[in-house]
């Protein structure tokens, strides 16, 4: 993790177009220098995109600069990666820091695929409790239409039966 976050301080990201499309990249140079590579930065980048098939204006651009020295100027090429091509190339790399970018991926890897099936089982466990809901409305629906049908005609009958039966004992006086 630790060359995860030098990585980030070391070569940050920045936005760029690669291909016709906005993108994050990072400047090969300083991944190189974080990644902890003891081969030369031109020798190991191009060794790299060689080795990855990795496509110019689609997976970096290469700048040509005149850089002045004492002994005259020079021109030096530099890279900008995408960050996905940044990401690659980490995990190629035999060094102590490509190890932590392995482990580092390998641990979110296992956090998504935890996170996933703990999300599927959600999924799965909201969707029985669905089920059940509706066989038990499709079951209470189906009792009321014949409790209404069979029942309600028999409580009516019993309720005109007890208002009969209670109206002959009712004290009701019509003259006073």
């Amino acid at each position: 993790m630790n060359a995860v976050i030098n990585l980030e301080k070391n070569a940050p990201f920045v936005e760029v177009e690669i291909g016709g499309e906005v993108q994050l990249g990072v400047d090969a140079r300083s991944l190189h220098k974080t990644l902890g590579s003891k081969q030369d930065f031109s020798t190991w980048i191009k060794r790299r995109i060689s080795q990855c098939q990795f496509r110019e204006n689609f997976d970096f651009i290469s700048l040509h600069q005149k850089v002045e020295r004492e002994t005259g100027a020079t021109s030096r090429v530099e890279y900008i990666i995408t960050a996905d091509m940044a990401k690659h190339l980490g995990l190629m790399e035999k060094t102590p820091q490509g190890h932590q970018i392995r482990e580092y991926f390998i641990q979110q890897e296992k956090v998504a695929r935890n996170t996933m099936y703990g999300i599927q089982l959600e999924i799965n466990k909201a969707m029985l409790q669905l089920d059940h809901v509706k066989d038990v409305l499709s079951n209470a629906g189906r009792t009321l239409c014949v409790m209404g049908k069979q029942v309600k005609p028999q409580l009516m009958q019993n309720l005109d039966d007890l208002i009969a039966k209670a109206q002959p004992q009712l004290p009701f006086n019509a003259g006073e």
